[in-house]
């Protein structure tokens, strides 16, 4: 029996883990779990732990912490990560610190679930089993050829004969996954990435010479095999164009691309995996479903954009939180230091800007091109400005919409994440161990703010709101259905039904079963 660790803040995921599937029935066992990674270290530092399920996002100590922490123990457990759709980058790293797979949040059910304790048994402990002779606890480490998962294109596996020649890795990635998803309802293996993968394999050049895989919903990685070195850049930029009409035209899915240089050997696979991300990140300067390569004349790099977003951090942050005189001041330095360049090396500052600030909207779930009604190409919008003047009134325009739409959207984002938490009660009202932090976490507020926030926008608290809620499922029941009382009790998140009898009449004015009558 293999001892099982949960790790997660949310009250309601580790009870829901607990209870998805037969654990002991499968050889595994929960042993225990965890509200942070420093309480998962000193469990496991006392404790035999087989496997970790752990989230990537926690107070104290968060998931990238704690596997930090297990590889400097003499003997690493496995870890699966459970991630949410904006977590690539952390499952990413996540994988580099020896974490064996992931579980999407949204996409756990017991069928997936078992599928990945099956999966880890036979790849992951069986076979150190095999090379260790039995040694509990293995420090395990994920070859670079797992990110590409069990989803290969053809069931072509990824082996060494691939990298024998040179190849370039292409990262492919869904352009407002959180609108798209929801057409796909929560089965996205079959629903979504089953049809991008056998899609893309009836094109014939990328079935040939491609090994393309999903390593999230929103994220699949191609390796492109050079077969044709003097055109092997058009090509390979001509075969994504394809792939991504393909699956605009049969998916209505908007995809981005980021191409990495060419790689041999499969020590080279991690490198041209990250460049291929970092690619990809440079494409809100071309607008969306763009293709982004590394030969592109004059285009800014992933280093310079990371550079020039600290140098004007404070600028930044003020655009985005309508800081006046913090931008005021900003701004100043900012020209101070563009009047002192050639214009063209002024117009790079002012593109790695644009794209700095695009990843700040990004992280917040915003989207840079809603800054203006019709699609920007930032590299032809700037090269056209013929002047240092023209620059700088150019810019100081372009902070004043971003200002304005930040203002503009902040109100509409708090209504939205109101509107998130309450579907989520009405989702989990039956859960007793439903509490306000649990909601806090699941939008991603404080848990202090989003109670002060919610007493303003509904007029009333979190745990009044919560009981009209329960109280009123329990009069439906008791209006529509035979249940008995402690059974409705149960229905409606009440573990004591006398606490729901004092309750229910403190609201109603008469007893449950005077109700009934």
């Amino acid at each position: 029996m293999r001892n099982v660790l949960i790790v997660d803040d949310d009250t309601i995921v580790r009870i829901t883990l607990r209870s998805l599937i037969s654990w002991e029935e499968m050889g595994y066992h929960i042993a225990g779990d965890a509200i942070h990674g420093q309480q998962a270290l000193e469990y496991i530092k006392n404790n035999p732990v087989d496997l970790v399920i752990t989230d990537m996002k926690m107070p104290v100590m968060d998931g990238i912490g704690l596997l930090e922490e297990l590889n400097r123990l003499r003997s690493m457990p496995a870890v699966l990560v459970l991630s949410g759709y904006d977590d690539f980058n952390l499952v990413r790293d996540a994988f580099r610190l020896g974490a064996c797979d992931y579980i999407l949040k949204a996409g756990l059910t017991e069928e997936i679930l078992a599928s990945m304790l099956k999966r880890m048994e036979a790849e992951v402990f069986e076979n150190h089993r095999r090379e260790t002779g039995g040694e509990k606890n293995p420090a395990l480490k994920i070859p670079d050829s797992v990110l590409l998962g069990d989803m290969a294109m053809g069931k072509r596996s990824l082996d060494e004969s691939f990298f024998q020649q040179e190849y370039l890795v292409i990262q492919f990635e869904i352009e407002d996954f959180h609108k798209a998803s929801a057409r796909f309802g929560g089965d996205f293996e079959e629903e979504l990435i089953k049809p991008m993968l056998e899609l893309a394999g009836q094109i014939p050049r990328v079935a040939s010479r491609c090994i393309l895989g999903a390593v999230a919903p929103s994220r699949y990685v191609m390796l492109y095999r050079i077969t044709d070195p003097e055109q092997y850049r058009e090509n390979a930029v001509s075969a994504c164009m394809q792939l991504c009409n393909v699956w605009k035209h049969f998916m209505n899915l908007s995809v981005s691309a980021g191409i990495s240089g060419p790689g041999k050997g499969a020590g080279d696979f991690l490198k041209r995996f990250e460049e291929a991300g970092e690619r990809l990140r440079l494409k809100y300067l071309k607008g969306k479903a763009k293709i982004c390569g590394p030969w592109e004349k004059d285009a800014v790099s992933f280093e310079e954009v990371g550079q020039t977003g600290q140098d004007y951090e404070r600028l930044l942050k003020g655009l985005m939180v309508g800081d006046e005189l913090a931008v005021s001041e900003e701004k100043k330095r900012l020209f101070v230091a563009l009047y002192k360049m050639e214009l063209n090396a002024a117009k790079k500052v002012c593109l790695r800007l644009i794209c700095s600030m695009a990843w700040q909207l990004s992280d917040n779930h915003d989207d840079i091109s809603a800054l203006f009604a019709e699609e920007v190409n930032y590299y032809e919008k700037i090269g056209r400005l013929d002047e240092m003047r023209s620059l700088e009134l150019w810019l100081n325009n372009y902070f004043r919409w971003i200002m304005d739409y930040n203002a503009h959207h902040a109100d509409r984002k708090q209504a939205d994440m109101m509107i998130r938490a309450k579907r989520f009660i009405m989702d989990n009202y039956a859960n007793p161990e439903l509490t306000l932090g649990s909601v806090a976490g699941f939008i991603g507020l404080n848990e202090k703010y989003f109670s002060t926030r919610f007493t303003k926008e509904e007029g009333l608290t979190f745990i009044n709101y919560l009981t009209g809620v329960r109280i009123r499922k329990a009069r439906e029941l008791m209006e529509t259905t035979d249940l008995k009382i402690y059974e409705i009790s149960q229905s409606v998140g009440y573990n004591s039904v006398e606490h729901f009898t004092r309750v229910f009449k403190k609201l109603c004015g008469v007893s449950p079963g005077g109700y009934r009558k």
